[in-house]
């Protein structure tokens, strides 16, 4: 009689653990892309603070979302040495990913895009524009220039293009000069 009863919360937890399983490597892919195939298209977020919450939380989550892949990996027909080997593969991955991740916010590798100047806004679309940006790379200032046109894509993107400005059509574009991210006082 007692069986039947921990028979539904049997199932249940499995279907807990098959979906802790499942979110993790969906977190897990998004997080490859992220850092591989979303580094070379081009399109960036539109706000910087969003930008910088997105990848806090990837660099701080990954290494438990690892972890949380035990709960698909690990089988109950699996003997003794195959579930222990797993979860110390799986556990010295994670760790080594966590020690990776530290080690890379301390590098140049990591910065951001910054907007010094609005250089010109399309007639048509004013938030269409052309922007001088710096590559800032925190407490070591400045890695470099880029001058590029930015469209909106969606509320959180922008498709940025480099552009030369001395070969863009007048026409289409209004002189602004607006300060950008960066404030001069």
């Amino acid at each position: 009689m007692r069986g039947r009863y921990l028979q539904p919360t049997y199932k249940m937890l499995r279907v807990t653990f098959r979906f802790i399983f499942w979110i993790s490597l969906f977190f897990l892919v998004i997080v490859l892309w992220t850092l591989t195939v979303g580094q070379a298209i081009d399109y960036e977020f539109r706000n910087p603070k969003i930008e910088s919450e997105f990848y806090f939380y990837i660099f701080t989550i990954t290494p438990a979302a690892i972890l949380l892949t035990l709960f698909g990996t690990i089988k109950k027909k699996h003997d003794i040495f195959h579930k222990i080997l797993t979860i110390i593969l799986t556990t010295g991955i994670a760790v080594f990913c966590f020690f990776y991740l530290l080690n890379n916010l301390f590098t140049i590798g990591f910065g951001a895009w910054t907007t010094f100047n609005i250089a010109y806004e399309n007639k048509h679309n004013p938030e269409q524009q052309i922007r001088e940006q710096r590559y800032d790379v925190g407490a070591l200032g400045y890695g470099g220039n880029r001058v590029v046109e930015v469209k909106p894509f969606t509320r959180l993107f922008w498709k940025v293009t480099p552009v030369d400005t001395t070969k863009i059509n007048k026409a289409d574009w209004i002189r602004v000069d607006k300060e950008g991210d960066v404030k001069f006082p």
